[in-house]
């Protein structure tokens, strides 16, 4: 009996260090590199990140449920199909490097080295590329989005610390909302409520080295994203749920709690090989030695994300059909503020409040600014026909405090149907 009471519990510490192996090699909750990896998903909006990341209360845009669901209520027909948003990071100093250049001396390996030079210390990202399509029928409101996001983490001004991490996530969204009309002409409530199923997956860590071999042809794409580098992919099914009090002369005052259930199911994989096998039930190449393979996905843990609560204030005066301006004031994760006292709630509203203002002309163009800790944001769309472009340049802050990093960023949606 002693013997396999011993033998249980050398079985157990055995799967206890592979648990712990598996969870703690690339949890962002516990390894510095990947934190940007355990964020809550949130699809990329080039008019909101032009209004200096506020539009709690905005309604009339195909993205208004995705950002407060409370939005849908009496939100009638709108189709996107597709949209497709581009955002590139450190757009002036990548310009002002060498490597353009390089480039042009059809030098993709040196391209690559002077494009890691402009990477600096702590976290960052690079480039994130958003596909999406929308639908909204009166109070409902369904999405579908793909996101790419490339981030970066650098230990210190040597680019051989450098680690990329590459991330992939998809999400379904549905969404429903309602008025109540309280005081006839006078209040209105929206309330709404939305659900997400998402799925991401992000890479094993990559360092310079392997970047630049990437770049300049010295190492196989296939061998070392297919096979070679583990990817760690779960699922989510967060709920976020909004309430809007439409006031007079155009006010109203938004909360939304979001991120609800928002905890990932996760497991680690060896390569992507082992991932499809496992998921799909088929590899999608050959290992490098020519071999099937066998899928290894390691035990299931948990990435928790935490849920927030944001609040706003909208202003659309109703002016005429010529003009119609937007103001709007969000705080977010009011929470977090609460206890706070003196300079420190001070600091806190100041981080935690985004300001934007919007005007559309001749419903054809869009005019937008706002600012986000201080750092200023623009933004344009402009439409014609079922074609619609939007642009936004702004600056977010990668650092603990302001100032310590921020860095700007360019991004441009496409669209067809509905703006």
């Amino acid at each position: 009996m002693k013997k396999v009471t011993t033998v249980f519990l050398v079985l157990l510490i055995i799967a206890s260090a592979t648990l712990f192996a598996a969870a703690g090699d690339y949890d962002p909750a516990t390894v510095a590199r990947y934190k940007q990896a355990g964020e809550p998903f949130v699809g990329t909006s080039v008019r909101v990140l032009g209004m200096g990341g506020a539009g709690l209360g905005v309604r009339g845009y195909y993205d208004s449920f995705l950002i407060n669901p409370a939005n849908l209520a009496k939100a009638g027909f709108k189709f996107s199909f597709p949209a497709v948003t581009v955002t590139a990071y450190n757009p002036m100093k990548i310009l002002e490097s060498k490597m353009y250049e390089k480039i042009e001396a059809d030098d993709p390996g040196g391209a690559a080295a002077e494009f890691l030079k402009t990477i600096e210390i702590g976290y960052g990202d690079i480039l994130t590329t958003d596909v999406s399509t929308t639908i909204t029928l009166g109070s409902l409101g369904l999405a579908l989005e793909a996101q790419e996001r490339l981030m970066s983490y650098q230990v210190d001004g040597d680019s051989s610390s450098l680690n990329l991490i590459a991330q992939v996530t998809a999400a379904a969204t549905v969404g429903l909302g309602f008025r109540l009309n309280v005081f006839p002409d006078v209040m209105s409530i929206d309330l709404g409520v939305s659900a997400k199923a998402v799925y991401k997956a992000y890479y094993k860590a990559l360092n310079s080295t392997t970047a630049i071999s990437l770049a300049d042809g010295s190492s196989d794409p296939e061998t070392v994203l297919l096979n070679d580098t583990p990817i760690i992919a779960g699922y989510a099914l967060p709920v976020s749920a909004g309430v809007n009090v439409n006031l007079p002369v155009g006010l109203t005052l938004s909360a939304v709690a979001k991120n609800f259930n928002g905890n990932y199911t996760m497991n680690t994989y060896n390569s992507v090989n082992d991932w499809a096998e496992e998921i799909i039930g088929d590899r999608l190449t050959e290992d490098a030695d020519g071999t099937p393979g066998s899928a290894t996905a390691e035990p299931e843990w948990s990435l928790e994300t935490d849920w927030r609560l944001d609040a706003g204030l909208t202003w659309a005066p109703k002016i005429g059909s010529l003009i119609k301006p937007v103001i709007a004031v969000d705080v977010v994760d009011v929470m977090s503020i609460s206890g706070k006292e003196g300079d420190a709630l001070k600091r806190a509203f100041y981080e935690q409040t985004r300001l934007g203002a919007s005007v559309r002309l001749l419903s054809l163009f869009d005019f937008r600014v706002g600012l986000n800790k201080g750092y200023k944001s623009i933004g344009a769309g402009f439409d014609l026909l079922i074609f619609h472009i939007d642009a936004a340049y702004f600056v977010t802050e990668y650092g603990p405090s302001i100032g310590d990093k921020p860095i700007d960023a360019l991004s441009l949606r496409f669209s067809l149907f509905s703006r």
